[in-house]
């Protein structure tokens, strides 16, 4: 039987802080701490791919992606093909986790022309299924390539691609495309789909219920099923929570305010408005949440004032692309931080115009809705008589 590795004993040349081995198994060790640097460079890649990609695994998914790096230029030309193209795609995925697009692109892009090269149909399905989410809003024409190319590779491939997360990440990619695309009934059966997978209970699985909950979260959203809505939304929140992932979370929390505003509990809306911007996000840039599929992003808001100046843009990024929905809840969690940062005037004007704005979209209850929501905030500032 294998020895256990000592954390406390590394092989010089491989530089690994004890903290990090960590909770991993005995084999796993072993196999970073060996002196060749071909098998520790795939298993800390192993160790990489085996995190969730929550906000909150980018610091140690980096220590490790920099201790790969490392092993791969020690290689120099001897380097293994497949392991340069998994370090290049563990890099993407964990970049496009961090709302890093362009790095994250450029990775993709650097991995899937070098999975090609060598004939890789599984890689590059895994690179495109991994991008495919976080480009399909912003990115709608480009994205539709990438679904083309990814279902045309997965025919060459027997099923299942991958034992474990390899049909997790393709079917979360259609559930993101069906979201951003609007084709809701598309999503019931991707989401039904993925139900049906059978996946390995680790903290991935944790990942993958967090997006599937976001997912059916939009699907009540646009269906006006606000109540659900809210549930999945808190579910998806103490997921977020219980991984620390304090990025997602806000934006969560965010939708729950918008929420709360909706059913006229404005003391509820202010509670989560100032719960979203009490965590820190480990994100430097926006970017919506791509499984939610609205235009909301605070992660980067450090005040009620912050959290409002950016649902702003949201307001103007739904008006742009016509998402009645979005406008709707961005319209509304922006009054939620405008309560909590003592603004009710400025809450009740900004429902005004949104209620204004609103008679141009193309679903006509989104207007008489926020005129309604800023009625019943006027009787609960006592302005306006009952």
């Amino acid at each position: 039987m294998a020895q256990r590795s000592t954390p406390s004993s590394p092989p010089l040349h491989a530089r690994i802080p004890a903290a990090w081995l960590v909770g991993l198994a005995a084999d796993v060790q072993q196999r970073i701490l060996t002196p060749d640097d071909a098998i520790a460079a795939e298993a800390m890649l192993d160790v990489v791919d085996g995190l969730p990609a929550f906000s909150s695994n980018i610091t140690a998914a980096s220590g490790w992606l920099g201790a790969v790096r490392s092993a791969i230029g020690r290689l120099g030309e001897d380097c293994p093909e497949r392991t340069e193209v998994r370090m290049l795609a563990a890099i993407a995925r964990m970049a496009f986790a961090a709302r890093e697009t362009s790095p994250a692109l450029a990775a993709s892009e650097a991995a899937l022309a070098r999975a090609a090269d060598v004939g890789d149909a599984e890689m590059q399905v895994t690179i495109l299924a991994q991008r495919i989410p976080f480009l399909a809003h912003n990115a709608p024409v480009p994205t539709s390539r990438d679904v083309r190319a990814m279902d045309a590779l997965l025919a060459q491939l027997p099923p299942p691609l991958t034992p474990g997360y390899g049909d997790a990440d393709v079917a979360l990619a259609r559930i993101a495309w069906a979201g951003a695309t609007g084709d809701l009934a598309r999503l019931r059966q991707e989401l039904a789909a993925f139900g049906r997978l059978r996946l390995p209970e680790d903290d991935r699985l944790s990942f993958c219920a967090f997006a599937t909950t976001l997912a059916v979260a939009q699907l009540h959203l646009r269906g006006q099923q606000r109540a659900q809505a809210a549930t999945a939304l808190i579910h998806a929140a103490n997921l977020a929570d219980a991984h620390g992932a304090v990025s997602e979370l806000a934006n969560v929390q965010a939708c729950v305010a918008a929420l709360a505003i909706q059913a006229g509990d404005f003391h509820a809306a202010v509670a989560h408005a100032r719960s979203a911007v009490s965590t820190a996000g480990a994100c430097r840039h926006t970017q919506p949440d791509p499984w939610l599929g609205l235009p909301i992003d605070i992660c980067q808001a450090r005040s009620p004032g912050q959290a409002v100046q950016q649902l702003a843009e949201s307001v103007l990024r739904a008006q742009d692309v016509g998402d009645a929905t979005g406008f709707m809840v961005a319209a509304t969690a922006m009054a939620a931080f405008y309560l909590a940062d003592q603004r009710a005037m400025e809450a009740l004007d900004g429902l005004n115009e949104a209620a204004e704005v609103a008679k141009s979209l193309s679903d006509p209850s989104v207007a008489p809705a926020i005129r309604q929501i800023a009625e019943s905030l006027l009787r609960h500032l006592g302005i306006l008589k009952a």
